[in-house]
């Protein structure tokens, strides 16, 4: 699951919304720079427990996690860092990182770069999609996919005993 994506507006995210989402008491907050450890800290200090989790991975990295969400204890632990910033819980800073390597922030920089480029990009992909959606909604018989979808429903319903076929045939009757 993904808390946050990259759009034609730019890195969108609901970070913020994690606590009322998930009803949480406690929402530890992990910064330090890339590469310092914070995916493994999450990672170990999850399994530490037996409880149900949520993870949430970095939508431009899925081996990259931005958070883990213990729902039995009401408790979360998030990568606080650019471009999820978030402020509202208990920070915990890593120092993992040995040493600084100015070819590290020369990589960051181009990579910020590539972004950006890239959010240029989506927007232009939204505009021809609008674009393609004028002339293809009339095309569409929506009538022919709402019965195929209900038919697909009550099928569904049928199978997971929602409802029985009696109540299907006296409903089709009304």
């Amino acid at each position: 699951m993904f808390l946050g994506a990259n759009t034609p507006d730019g890195f969108v995210h609901y970070f913020d919304k994690l606590k009322e989402m998930y009803n949480l008491k406690n929402l530890y907050i992990l910064k330090g720079t890339p590469g310092c450890g914070k995916s493994t800290f999450m990672k170990k200090f999850a399994s530490a427990f037996d409880s149900s989790k949520i993870y949430f991975y970095c939508s431009a990295d899925p081996n990259s996690l931005d958070g883990v969400v213990l729902e039995d204890l009401g408790v979360a632990i998030v990568d606080g860092t650019a471009p999820h910033e978030i402020n509202d819980g208990e920070l915990i800073i890593l120092t993992g990182a040995k040493s600084f390597d100015p070819k590290v922030q020369k990589l960051r920089d181009k990579k910020s770069s590539h972004y950006r480029r890239a959010f240029k990009e989506l927007a232009h992909a939204r505009a021809l999609h609008k674009q393609l959606e004028r002339h293809y909604v009339n095309m569409v018989d929506f009538a022919a996919v709402n019965a195929l979808c209900n038919k697909l429903i009550t099928s569904t319903k049928l199978e997971a005993g929602v409802i029985n076929r009696n109540s299907r045939l006296e409903n089709s009757t009304k």
